[in-house]
């Protein structure tokens, strides 16, 4: 949580504000007090929106109905003024971190903690269709994990999003029903398929795999998901969920039975993620700074978490943290797998030299070639080889001294990722970046940080002597940052320092 700006308000109607939250396409969020005391999220529309009256229009609309959403497993909406120069809503506050985070952090959940979730989520959209709300963008960030249970945020909101036009569609790839994104068809079904996603996703399973917007919005609407990693009975379950026809889906109260009754126990959250519950304390109620919250917000609406304290280990820049943001995370480079490449590309430049020098001498040697046809085919083709085993080492040789004498540098922080390598500064803007992953990447990146550009934004060259990081992956449209053996850091502490930073746009490990 970061402290209040000079410009930010000290109070929105009857709710003093104590920090900030987040800040995205549809306003700024902020942590608050109720008169009674209570911690509250407190969320400010941006006041483009607030000129626009359509958006004010469906915005009193939706806010009205999401009102009425009650519940054990959703953050509900407690006031709000439409009406207000600039509108403002409060929701319930969560001390507790997003699933899309504990999933980054600590990895795939344990099968019985995944049924309790399931349930939970099934609950939760019981009430929220049962006032005729439909949510549109359940997806793991949009969901809090507490002590006693998960809470399902921002039920209804998108609907005004998406009917001011701020956003192409309200929505995240992979978790949007074939319907949604095919005809914009919007029904309680779509939540369904939503929450069959993010159970899925949940034990580490992507039905319909990585990569950029429009290769998963293809195919979730034109292919079957694959399951394959699910066990019983969550496979069937899930099956049922992501069944193209909307017909064919469960409905929550249907869901909840089935996850009831496949419960072997109650088991909640699996030790490491009850543990991760202890950095989100409720303000008031224990020593030291929040270092963590419930919901704040994104370009697409209200769907981050705060990012918490960088991991033990990662290297700082130095500088005490300023009162409005964290340090970014600087990773130095590594210089032993640059090293390795330069040796590997040295000895395969003087095989080549070497073979091409004894080539041609045995040709001089060897006289007039004529009357030897033989002779003359092994002689070319032995200096084909030679001039293939140098025509590689001789473009690489260069940038990989280069790379060997100025090590990159990768910098993760609120205003995106930053590499420095070979004299260039590479830079990804968070507003840039659709989705951002670590992954394996073709040969030789293996393990990669990989980013999907936002919709506008440009691609970079393919890989070439010019662009040995920070290229074009051709087959899947990733761009490869780094890869991970190029910087000192765990593949984990590059994972979690990703997930903190990115907040909705991280997504996880392929």
């Amino acid at each position: 949580m970061d402290q209040l700006r000079p410009g930010d308000p000290r109070t929105v109607g009857r709710y003093a504000l104590s920090g900030r939250l987040g800040a995205g396409g549809m306003g700024q969020v902020f942590l608050g007090s109720s008169p009674g005391g209570r911690p509250v999220a407190v969320k400010v529309v941006h006041p483009g929106l607030a000129a626009d009256a359509e958006f004010r229009r469906r915005f009193k609309r939706e806010v009205e109905a999401a009102r009425q959403v009650g519940g054990f497993h959703t953050a509900p909406v407690v006031d709000a003024d439409p009406d207000a120069e600039i509108p403002w809503l409060v929701t319930a506050y969560v001390a507790g971190p997003s699933l899309a985070a504990a999933v980054a952090e600590h990895g795939p959940f344990p099968l019985e903690s995944a049924l309790v979730l399931g349930a939970g989520l099934a609950e939760a959209l019981e009430a929220i269709h049962r006032v005729g709300v439909v949510h549109r963008d359940l997806k793991p960030s949009n969901v809090l994990l507490a002590a006693d249970g998960p809470r399902v945020i921002d039920f209804g909101i998108a609907r005004a999003v998406d009917a001011s036009g701020v956003t192409a569609h309200v929505g995240t790839p992979g978790f949007m029903a074939p319907e949604l994104l095919a005809e914009g068809t919007v029904a309680p079904a779509c939540d369904v398929f939503a929450l069959g996603a993010v159970l899925a996703h949940v034990m580490g399973v992507r039905p319909f795999g990585e990569g950029p917007s429009e290769a998963l919005t293809y195919r979730v609407v034109h292919k079957e998901p694959v399951l394959d990693g699910l066990p019983a009975p969550l496979h069937g379950i899930v099956q049922r969920c992501l069944a193209k026809d909307p017909e064919a889906r469960p409905d929550p109260a249907q869901l909840l039975e089935s996850l009831s009754s496949a419960r072997q126990n109650s088991a909640w959250l699996p030790q490491p993620v009850q543990e991760m519950l202890t950095r989100y304390p409720i303000p008031g109620t224990g020593p030291g700074p929040v270092q963590g919250s419930g919901p704040t917000a994104d370009n697409s609406g209200w769907t981050a978490v705060a990012p918490g304290p960088p991991n033990p280990g990662t290297v700082l820049q130095p500088g005490p943290p300023g009162p409005q943001q964290l340090p970014p995370v600087l990773f130095k480079g590594s210089i032993a797998p640059v090293a390795i490449a330069l040796v590997g590309h040295s000895l395969r430049l003087l095989l080549g030299l070497l073979l091409g020098i004894f080539t041609v001498v045995s040709a001089t040697d060897s006289g007039d070639l004529s009357d030897s046809t033989e002779v003359a085919l092994v002689h070319a083709a032995l200096f084909a080889i030679a001039v293939w085993l140098v025509r590689v080492p001789a473009m690489w040789m260069i940038p990989l001294t280069r790379d060997l004498l100025r090590p990159c540098e990768l910098e993760v922080g609120q205003n995106g990722i930053q590499l420095q390598h070979g004299g260039r500064r590479v830079r990804y803007p968070w507003h840039g970046i659709a989705r951002v992953v670590v992954r394996r990447a073709d040969s030789p990146a293996g393990w990669a940080v990989c980013v999907a550009p936002a919709a506008g934004t440009g691609y970079p060259p393919p890989r070439g002597p010019r662009t040995p990081l920070c290229y074009l992956e051709r087959k899947t449209g990733w761009i490869i940052v780094v890869p991970v053996h190029r910087i000192r850091g765990s593949r984990k502490e590059v994972e979690g320092v990703l997930m903190r930073y990115g907040g909705p746009r991280w997504g996880g490990n392929g």
